[in-house]
């Protein structure tokens, strides 16, 4: 009798079938639930010890994708068991596979997403960062759904080659028409990775120069010493030279001072020991050189080379005028002069006899000249 009923069938499937599968159902929910607790649970608390939120994102990853996910291969497992007509098998499969590649998909895309976040956690926090970092995941996100679609379509025994034909002939045309933008996304990138300069960062870029206000996906702003925003496109400026003064640590100054050319030799020579003992005096400073350096025009050049350990253009500026303050005194005190334009006319008051002596011809003549002019 109980044969007869385990035996009994409905929808083309015994009784011992339906039992068979509840309990491969059970006994695979219950193994999960074992191996969860007495392994997973233990591992994830070993984990946390070393990295808590890689701890906590992997006990998340297992109770909201593998777990769920292996419910359902536990579920397809038991239905396989049944002699099912030939569509409801089909449905069956394909809701299995969507499934199936569904959390495969969003666990990859987890596993992503979380990589991305700890690498630009590192990184100092910032508006371009939360900017490439939102771009970046919709990427991922979009590249992964892709794949995964192309991948349910094959299996659904659909041609995807003219498709994949299609998408490809269709992006060449896309990058054609819009190449100018997605240079200036790829510059973008490269701006952010590479990092150039920063937001605040003073810099020069040909005949232009100013301090980085924003840096956007398509265009930087700059806003000019004048007051004006300068806009550049991101691909001009990855292209562009760019002299960027707020990552300099230290500032050459060269500059130059003439003296008359009637300054004694003695005090000649001691100029560089003046300016060398001025410039070692003041905070933020290092000497390098002082030379006579040349004859110029009107003046003896002397040619001087020292260090701003400051990158702060008014502070170099505040340094050079106490310099030149503190040269102006001293050259006082010791009776040097600074050499300006000047020209020196010469004017002589003694004119030799053969000079003369053609002017007075000219003007008198000569005695038989006198004597015809008389006639």
């Amino acid at each position: 009798m109980e044969n007869g009923i385990l035996q009994y069938v409905i929808l083309n499937n015994t009784v011992y079938s339906y039992l068979l599968s509840i309990l491969i159902v059970v006994i695979g929910f219950f193994i999960i639930k074992t191996v969860k607790y007495l392994f997973f649970e233990r591992l994830q608390k070993r984990i946390k010890k070393i990295s808590f939120s890689f701890g906590d994102f992997f006990y998340k990853s297992l109770n909201k994708r593998i777990l769920p996910m292996t419910y359902f291969v536990l579920i397809f497992i038991a239905i396989t068991r049944f002699n099912l007509i030939v569509p409801i098998e089909r449905i069956i499969d394909i809701f299995f596979i969507l499934l199936v590649v569904l959390y495969v998909t969003l666990l990859i895309q987890d596993i992503i997403i979380y990589t991305m976040k700890k690498y630009w956690e590192k990184k100092q926090s910032s508006q371009a960062q939360d900017t490439v970092f939102t771009v970046s995941v919709f990427i991922v996100r979009l590249v992964t759904w892709l794949i995964a679609i192309l991948f349910i379509l094959d299996n659904l025994n659909i041609e995807i080659r003219g498709l994949i034909t299609g998408l490809g002939i269709g992006g060449i045309a896309i990058a054609f028409a819009a190449q100018t933008i997605l240079a200036d996304i790829f510059s973008y990138f490269t701006i952010f990775l590479d990092r150039p300069f920063d937001i605040g960062d003073f810099i020069i870029i040909g005949d232009y120069k100013g301090v980085v206000e924003h840096i956007g996906i398509k265009t930087t702003r700059v806003r000019s010493l004048s007051g004006e925003q300068l806009v550049f496109s991101n691909n001009d400026l990855t292209n562009s030279r760019i002299n960027n003064y707020k990552r300099m640590k230290t500032r050459r100054i060269n500059f130059d001072f003439g003296v008359v050319y009637d300054t004694p030799l003695e005090k000649l020579k001691k100029i560089p020991q003046i300016v060398e003992e001025i410039i070692t005096k003041i905070e933020k400073t290092d000497f390098d050189r002082a030379h006579f350096a040349s004859y110029g025009e009107y003046s003896l050049i002397y040619q001087v080379v020292y260090y701003v350990n400051d990158s702060d253009y008014k502070v170099y500026m505040d340094l050079q005028e106490v310099i030149n303050l503190k040269l102006k005194e001293r050259f006082l005190s010791e009776g040097i002069e600074f050499a300006y334009p000047t020209h020196s006319l010469h004017i002589y008051d003694k004119i030799s006899d053969s000079q003369i002596e053609p002017i007075d011809r000219i003007r008198n003549g000569t005695k038989d000249e006198k004597d015809k002019r008389n006639d």
